[in-house]
């Protein structure tokens, strides 16, 4: 399984694998849904439905930090989306989205960029991650120096053990919150948030705060992930208004930070069907045929049938697939200009 999600319903199944959620994809889905309904493939993957199903809207992304958009080339909608990307985010070099495509080819798009900064920057220390040791911030344990503020930007919203707990670090912006939460996971990803956010405010008074004696350290986090879900790609979409294309593109980029200063995340994702004919593949992977031959001669000179290893040097079994088999994307040279 890839460590970036496309929805918070992806599993958590595998002992020591991170993965990562974050809004773009869901956004650039729920617009393609908007403008052609929901969207069916054949056969139908278990991805298109959760994602036919997720609804985020304002409540989770602020129109203010995002940009997404769906509809056909003839329609605008990459002239559209730049304009907007350009008004917004003025420094944006997105990667994803093109600068022009033909007047049939199916875009969607979406773009999130949000930075929180604490207000008194956190200590550098060295903490424990399992058996490492790794770079943190947290407190230094210095009563006079910047501790009193940097507690006050830690609301302990649950306890019940030393690796069981939630809190939150308050930053600049009073509408958006950073939680850390040490639980015990659940079946999926959003299960496990679920049960976090089930657990907000659950202490009150000065069980609150963090106390003078108490420690706090957190690992540094930062990531630049892309996630390509090809489950999504290749298969005949049905419906009036998309029967006899196919996704070519489905893919996400996430960039996440944090550390003693803030947390800051920038992630843009790209579905789209650009009418392109699917790759041929060469690989000889099943019993085959090799022929030694003159040119213009009726016979070979040799000629070999290959059904097994024996002639062969075998490195060993062959692994398991991780993912679905990743589809092909839009013609050589489309995107942004180079810089």
């Amino acid at each position: 399984m890839p460590p970036v999600s496309a929805t918070l319903s992806t599993p958590l199944s595998s002992p020591g694998e991170d993965l990562v959620f974050c809004a773009p994809f869901a956004l650039a889905w729920e617009k393609l849904r908007e403008r052609f309904g929901p969207i069916r493939m054949d056969p139908q993957p278990a991805l298109a439905d959760a994602l036919n199903a997720a609804a985020l809207g304002a409540e989770v992304v602020d129109q203010a930090w995002s940009v997404s958009g769906a509809g056909l080339g003839g329609e605008g909608v990459v002239e559209a989306l730049w304009a907007e990307l350009s008004s917004k985010f003025p420094d944006a070099k997105p990667e994803y989205l093109p600068r022009a495509v033909p007047a049939d080819a199916l875009l969607a798009y979406g773009y999130l960029s949000k930075t929180l900064k604490f207000e008194t920057t956190f200590a550098v220390r060295e903490g424990t991650f399992k058996d490492s040791r790794v770079r943190a911030f947290g407190l230094d344990g210095n009563p006079f120096g910047a501790d009193p503020a940097r507690r006050s930007q830690v609301v302990v919203h649950d306890w019940a053990a030393p690796k069981d707990f939630v809190i939150e670090l308050v930053t600049d912006d009073p509408d958006s919150r950073v939680l850390v939460a040490q639980i015990a996971p659940a079946e999926t990803l959003a299960a496990t948030v679920a049960s976090a956010l089930g657990r907000i405010d659950r202490l009150g008074g000065e069980a609150r705060r963090i106390a003078p004696d108490e420690a706090l350290a957190i690992p540094r986090l930062s990531l630049d992930l892309e996630g390509r879900f090809g489950e999504l790609m290749g298969r005949p979409l049905l419906g009036d208004a998309l029967r006899g294309r196919r996704l070519d593109e489905a893919k996400q980029r996430v960039q996440f930070h944090l550390n003693e200063g803030g947390a800051g995340a920038t992630a843009e994702a790209i579905v789209g069907s650009y009418g392109l004919p699917p790759p041929r593949s060469f690989l000889v992977t099943a019993p085959f045929l090799v022929l030694l031959q003159r040119r213009g001669a009726r016979a070979p000179y040799l000629a070999a049938w290959v059904e097994s290893t024996a002639w062969m040097e075998v490195l060993g079994p062959v692994a398991p697939p991780t993912a679905p088999p990743a589809g092909w994307g839009p013609p050589a040279g489309w995107g942004p200009p180079p810089g």
